[in-house]
């Protein structure tokens, strides 16, 4: 596997630039984890809406080609999402 260091980077960018998008909401990644690569090439990223820690939200990105796979959002930001 590449550099880690350089895969959380991009996509932590890649994470936070797509809920601004999507969502119009700035986000704030805390934890990571790679899944096992006999699964999968993806990185999960978790965290929150930046300025309320209880909003949680997670992204599943695939670090081969640094696409979003999905992302798991709670309800009042699902309300937000555009089309």
């Amino acid at each position: 596997m590449p550099n880690q260091d350089k895969i959380i980077e991009q996509a932590t960018e890649i994470g936070q630039q797509y809920f601004i998008d999507q969502y119009n909401t700035e986000v704030e990644f805390t934890d990571h984890k790679f899944m096992p690569k006999d699964l999968s090439h993806n990185v999960s990223l978790s965290g929150h809406v930046q300025d309320d820690k209880e909003t949680e939200i997670s992204i599943l990105i695939d670090y081969d080609t640094f696409e979003v796979q999905t992302a798991i959002v709670p309800k009042e930001l699902l309300k937000q999402k555009k089309n």
